[in-house]
């Protein structure tokens, strides 16, 4: 059974067309979109955080959806060379699994929207095959934080910088 709040969110989804096939459940309302600038489909959450907010806000939620499915070519392709860059002098002489550019190793497999955030996720098959890349975005598609997980979700690595991320690597290389 779902609250009134997600039913009511549930419809403006339907209504507007932005998900295909959108279905409410465990407090989210999910089904797959595509973002042209990334040239693929992906799995869409929307998450109204009902756990943490009374009142659901339809209208900051459907413009954020709206914002990262319509996301320009331009900033697609600054967040994808932000998170590579990021990444590639995270790891800098550390073993990957292939060496190609990781820019066109990432690709999108879902994302995730609340009202002030996105949060996408990436697969890189070539050179990260056994992880996903967590990417946070804040309201202006801005990157606000990246996460590397194992795709088995046993260990999980948080860095609230690059710094953080570096020190990390390169403890565990020691």
């Amino acid at each position: 059974m779902t609250s009134p709040a997600l039913d009511a969110l549930l419809t403006r989804i339907v209504d507007s067309g932005l998900l295909d096939e959108p279905v409410a459940e465990n407090d989210l309302v999910y089904g797959r979109a595509r973002i042209e600038a990334a040239g693929t489909d992906v799995n869409v959450n929307v998450d109204p955080e009902l756990d943490e907010h009374d009142e659901v806000d339809e209208d900051a939620l459907m413009a954020a959806v709206e914002r990262v499915l319509s996301v320009s070519e331009s900033r697609w392709r600054a967040i994808v060379d932000e998170v590579a860059a990021d990444i590639e002098e995270a790891v800098d002489d550390e073993p990957v699994a292939e060496q190609i550019d990781l820019r066109d190793d990432l690709e999108a497999s879902s994302v995730v929207v609340f009202a002030d955030a996105v949060l996408l996720a990436f697969l890189a098959p070539k050179q990260f095959p056994e992880s996903r890349i967590l990417v946070q975005l804040d309201a202006d598609l801005e990157v606000d934080g990246i996460e590397v997980r194992e795709l088995d979700g046993s260990a999980t690595a948080e860095f609230d910088s690059l710094d953080d991320l570096l020190d990390h690597l390169t403890r565990d290389a020691e």
